[in-house]
């Protein structure tokens, strides 16, 4: 029996897992202006059993939010989280992705779509640690969309 605890120990244990990647973009408008004071917000998943029906699902969540600067840049740190069932037997492979929404009076409400921002794991990382997303997100105003739509 202390043989198996010790083979358990061994194998599982608690160790440091980054999930969520860097991001740093930049937010402008039609005219390729800096979009100020825009609110970006992480998404991320929260995994729950329904109970009424048994099944796991999912739902996003905004776990942070930050504004734009002048420049309409904006950052979100790695984030990291115990993963406490990891074992060495697992595959060094981890699928890195980057979801979020932006929300700015006088433009339309941005989501990112399923796999716009994605990759693979890069060398000499864990899972999604030094991975990074440049993305450049194009606002549109709601006046030219409502233009649109009248013609």
């Amino acid at each position: 029996m202390f043989f198996l605890i010790l083979l358990i120990g061994i194998f599982i244990h608690p160790q440091k897992v980054i999930f969520e990647a860097n991001i740093e973009g930049k937010v402008i408008d039609e005219n390729n202006m800096p979009v100020f004071n825009a609110t970006v917000y992480r998404i991320e998943k929260e995994y729950f059993i329904n109970e009424k029906i048994g099944s796991n699902e999912s739902r996003d969540l905004r776990t942070e939010s930050v504004k734009t600067d002048k420049n309409g840049n904006f950052k979100f740190y790695e984030k990291s989280r115990i993963d406490w069932f990891h074992t060495p037997l697992d595959l060094p492979i981890g699928y890195c992705y980057a979801e979020f929404e932006i929300e700015k009076s006088g433009h339309e409400f941005y989501k990112t779509k399923f796999g716009k921002f994605e990759q693979y794991r890069i060398e000499n990382c864990y899972a999604c640690e030094k991975v990074l997303f440049k993305p450049i997100i194009t606002l549109k105003s709601q006046n030219i969309t409502e233009n649109r739509i009248k013609k």
